[in-house]
């Protein structure tokens, strides 16, 4: 969302990124540097006293299997050789560092007050680094500012949508999606992530309670929600077959390390990972 300064939600998820990164569930070397001093200052504490914050290890259980997840289906598309990746709401995001291949292109899109402390942030990263593209995607498609700022549609694209589709409404959330279903050749994917539609349990209702205290003031607020058949439905009528879809829980399960401790059992049933393809 646009609004007078950079998205403290981007900031926040960089923050839970490099915590991640300490506990060894990914590697992202890139996301301590993107903090900014107030938000160090906070990650240095955090990380020395993780129970100042409620409800913290199953938040980054979630996190960590949310990041994993999209780097694999992005990575799986890049083996599969397409060679442009669109970060959609990208936020503090390191992908176009962290996956970078040859003769792959990535753009990143977000709002212009967002991106801007990014990049001043970034500047000092190994090039080539992503292609920016600023837009509200209240009232412009992805799809039309990508292929604007360059992204070719006559060539495959896979498009990540991390951690957007919750503070986007349903209307808005079915036009983007369409419109990148639109300008994509065959062979594209988009993955994406849905946030439950209720809390179901009194720990539920525990880390939502928190994410809200955390967001009063910011303007990012939670505005959809929906089970897992709700989200292919969503999906697929929007122009895209969905090819995999798996509860917050079971990628959790899945792919965060034993060893980090964390409680992947506590993560939500109800949220959905998926990936879907033209």
């Amino acid at each position: 969302m646009t609004g007078p300064k950079p998205s403290r939600t981007a900031r926040g998820v960089a923050a839970e990124r490099a915590l991640l990164t300490d506990l060894g569930v990914i590697d992202d070397p890139y996301a301590f540097g993107m903090l900014g001093r107030p938000m160090a200052v906070a990650h240095k504490i955090v990380r020395q006293r993780p129970q100042v914050v409620p409800t913290l290890l199953v938040t980054l259980a979630g996190l960590g299997a949310r990041v994993l997840w999209h780097d694999a289906c992005v990575r799986a598309a890049l083996d599969a050789g397409v060679p442009q990746v669109a970060v959609v709401g990208a936020g503090y995001d390191s992908r176009p560092w962290r996956l970078r291949r040859d003769g792959v292109r990535f753009f990143e899109l977000d709002d212009g007050t967002t991106q801007r402390d990014k990049r001043e942030k970034a500047g000092g990263l190994p090039g080539p680094g992503p292609t920016y593209v600023e837009a509200d995607l209240r009232d412009r498609t992805a799809a039309e500012a990508l292929v604007g700022g360059g992204l070719d549609p006559a060539q495959p694209a896979v498009h990540v949508l991390e951690g957007l589709t919750m503070y986007l409404t349903e209307e808005v959330v079915r036009r983007q999606l369409t419109a990148l279903a639109e300008v994509s050749a065959p062979g594209s994917r988009v993955t994406t992530d849905f946030y439950p539609p209720r809390a179901e349990t009194e720990a539920d209702r525990r880390r939502l309670r928190v994410q809200r205290l955390a967001r009063v003031g910011s303007g990012e607020m939670l505005r959809l929600g929906v089970d897992r058949a709700q989200a292919v439905a969503l999906v697929e009528a929007c122009g895209w077959h969905v090819d995999e879809a798996v509860s917050a829980r079971e990628a959790a399960q899945t792919l965060v390390p034993d060893a980090s401790g964390l409680p992947v059992d506590a993560v939500s049933e109800h949220g959905t990972f998926l990936t879907a393809s033209r």
